[in-house]
Formats: structure tokens, sequence, C-alpha cells
């Protein structure tokens, strides 16, 4: 892992999982305290988490990724436990700034980006904006097409008065439900995983961004949308066959809208396919890259 003067140990912090505890650290992105996973080498991947995640989804893929690549997971301004500050950009393109801004810290030039859900719609955006600094885009379950989330908890927090409501009401038990309805094998939702999603709120801010975020992503979806022919960069699409919050009809839509792009759905797994079925996400993008660097 890259030796950052500025890292805080995450073996500070006792609600983190041990698997975070080594290869993660604090780093700073512009002036934003950034929750980071490093690990491996070679071609820079880095993970972009969805709405409400952080990096600890890609748990399952950190270690088998780097095995090949140089992966750079980390939580987005808003999420996890990086900073929440009410002054940013929660949009896509003040988002693809900062995974821009991620690459200038990390000393990155050109990365492979991939994104689950809202983080695809964030590098989406950041492919549109920066294509000199993406190598390659990995779509899984991607956020960006207009109408597209189909979780009636998502589109409600962007209500204005409603929003910040359902924000204070997030207990335990709700962070078990809304991992209920997005990971399709319950098995992996154990007290310790609802201890590690639930301890994000008690961060400054984290009740109240996500209403804000939720409203401004879907706004840019029409953006994004009207420029996918416009992305000239090869393009893996992994999409959970189970997914029940963006249907794999809409990986069909990213398919035929994306010229270089190849499609792979996954049996077995919702709309976090890094999760429920992570031997076969992680094969599809080391087959993915291995083929593309070739």
């Amino acid at each position: 892992m890259t030796d950052y003067s500025s890292c805080k140990r995450l073996s500070q912090y006792r609600f983190l999982p041990q698997e975070a505890v080594g290869q993660s650290s604090f780093i700073t992105v512009g002036n934003l305290n950034t929750h980071t996973w490093e690990s491996g080498s070679g071609i820079p991947l880095v993970l972009v988490h969805g709405f409400m995640g952080t990096a600890f989804d890609w748990r399952l893929n950190v270690k088998e990724l780097a095995s090949h690549f140089a992966v750079k997971a980390f939580d987005l301004p808003g999420f996890g436990y990086s900073d929440k500050p009410t002054g940013f950009a929660y949009t896509s393109e003040g988002y693809a700034d900062f995974v821009i801004s991620f690459l200038d810290t990390i000393g990155s030039k050109k990365a492979v980006l991939a994104g689950n859900s809202m983080g695809g719609e964030i590098i989406l955006q950041a492919c549109l904006k920066y294509p000199d600094r993406v190598s390659a885009l990995i779509l899984i379950d991607s956020g960006g097409y207009p109408g597209s989330v189909r979780f009636l908890l998502f589109r409600l927090l962007q209500i204005p008065l409603l929003g910040p409501v359902i924000m204070s009401l997030v207990t335990p038990a709700a962070v078990k439900y809304v991992l209920g309805r997005i990971l399709l094998h319950k098995k992996q939702i154990t007290d310790d995983i609802v201890k590690y999603y639930y301890a994000v709120y008690r961060t400054l801010n984290a009740r109240r961004i996500p209403p804000v975020v939720v409203r401004n992503m879907i706004k840019d979806e029409s953006f994004i949308q009207a420029r996918l022919k416009e992305i000239n960069c090869p393009v893996l699409i992994i999409w959970g066959a189970g997914d029940k919050v963006i249907p794999p009809y809409y990986a069909q839509l990213f398919n035929q809208e994306i010229s270089k792009s190849k499609l792979v759905i996954v049996d077995d797994a919702g709309h976090l396919p890094q999760l429920d079925n992570p031997d076969a996400v992680n094969k599809s993008i080391i087959d993915f890259l291995t083929d593309f660097t070739r």
C-alpha cells in the first residue's frame, strides 16, 4: 500500500471490520479526509461504491483483484467514513471531479474505473468529462439511465420534506432491511455487517447528505444517457440477473448505446453482484482487463 505520511490508521476506529485494518487509510483528497482501501500493484483499478454504500462494498473483491491490479477503493464524500461537508458539489459532475482529484492524489495519470449503482453514473460522468484519464469502464448494475431505479425508498428520499424525516429514522433494523432488498443472499447480513454500515450514521452529516445526493443524481440521468454514444473506451457491463433495484433491462440499454461494450449477466446475484457472486464478478473483471491490456 502507498505510504501516505498524513494517513490515520483505521485500527484507531474500533467500529471498522478487521478485514479493513492494515490495508485501509485516510488520505487528503483536495481538502477532504477520505477513507481509502488500497492493495496490489500494476494497472490502477479504482472501485466506486453506490448510493449509501462504502468501500467495504468491495470486501469480497479487493483481495482477488489486487493479485492482478493496483486496487484503489474509497468512500465517496458524503458517505462511509470520508468527510461529509455541506458545501461539496453532490452531483455526478462534482463526484467526477473528485474521482480525478483522487487519481491526482495517488499519482495516477490514467486508470480503469469500476462503479456499482450510483458509482456507475459517477464514472460515466468522469469518462465523459475527462476521457484522457480513463482507460476503461466497468459498470456494475449501474445508475445513469433515466427512470431506472425501482427501489421506492431511494426515490422517496428525493422528496425535500420527506427525505430528512426518513434519514432521521435510520436504525440498525432499517439498515438490515435495505441490505435485504439489495443483496440476494441474506446470509451475508450478519450482525457485524449491520453494525458496520450503521456506524456510518454516527458521523457528522451522515443523515443530512443522502437526500441531497439522490435529488441531484436523478436530475443528472438524462444528461448522461444522452451522451452515452460519446464513450469510446472499452466498457464492461456486469449485471445481477436478480437485480430488483435497477432491472437487467437497463443493462441491455447500456450495451446498445455504448459502442465498445461487453455485457455479462451474473446469475444468482442482485443489485450488488460483487457481494452476491464475487467469484463470477472477479473473473469477469480479470478476464476483461487481461484482454484489454494484452
